[in-house]
């Protein structure tokens, strides 16, 4: 019994180290780890300098939409994570971002039934394996397929209403890669393209509208 007793306490020891060295582990940059678990989830991060970023906003140059809600935000499904609600209308054409393959399409669901996971999507990934999510998509209106390659300005989807959603618009959302598409796996993003009036970060605010300037693919 004393030797069962020892190695249940030499285990628990072990144990209570490893948590130590977990939580105590080296630092690392912020745009690429969580923040501390005393902060929400959205504090900590470094938003890329827009001159610099790979994003540009998905619609025609010179075309402008409201971006009506943001990162963490206290309304809808945003709160702790990095996303982007804005306000196309059905049937607007929704274009390519960043250069990058196309990794998932569905387009299957009606615009009108407001079911949560019956969001219609396109999710393309990077050479850095980022991926964003083009989501509420217009039924039968993908333009693209699995595994097809596309670059900034393709023409991707039509805005629609699908899913989990009040209205039409455009769920813009980018992930660390494609091991989880939780919000919690979400990274924060500037636009090199946005017009209007942006944090000091780049990034964008709530409410505001942005004009897409032209860019080079």
């Amino acid at each position: 019994m004393y030797a069962l007793q020892r190695s249940s306490c030499q285990l628990l020891a072990l144990l209570a180290a490893f948590v130590f060295l977990i939580s105590c582990g080296g630092g690392s940059d912020s745009t690429s780890s969580p923040p501390a678990s005393n902060s929400t989830f959205c504090d900590g991060f470094i938003f890329t300098d827009p001159a610099n970023s790979p994003y540009v906003l998905p619609w025609s140059p010179g075309a402008t939409y409201r971006m009506f809600q943001g990162n963490c935000s206290t309304l809808g499904g945003h709160r702790d994570t990095f996303a982007y609600d804005f306000d196309l209308n059905m049937g607007d054409p929704i274009y390519a971002s960043r250069a990058g393959t196309v990794i998932i399409v569905n387009d299957q669901f009606s615009d009108d039934d407001h079911i949560e996971g019956h969001e219609n999507n396109v999710f393309v990934e990077h050479a850095d394996l980022t991926v964003v999510r083009y989501t509420h998509l217009m039924e039968g209106s993908a333009a693209v397929a699995v595994g097809q390659e596309v670059v900034a300005g393709n023409l991707l989807a039509l805005a629609g209403n699908s899913g989990n959603s009040s209205g039409p618009h455009l769920h813009f959302q980018v992930f660390r890669d494609r091991t989880s598409f939780d919000k919690s796996n979400s990274l924060p993003i500037t636009f090199s393209n946005a017009l209007g009036v942006t944090r000091t970060s780049g990034e964008l605010i709530e409410s505001n509208a942005y004009t897409a300037d032209s860019f080079t693919p």
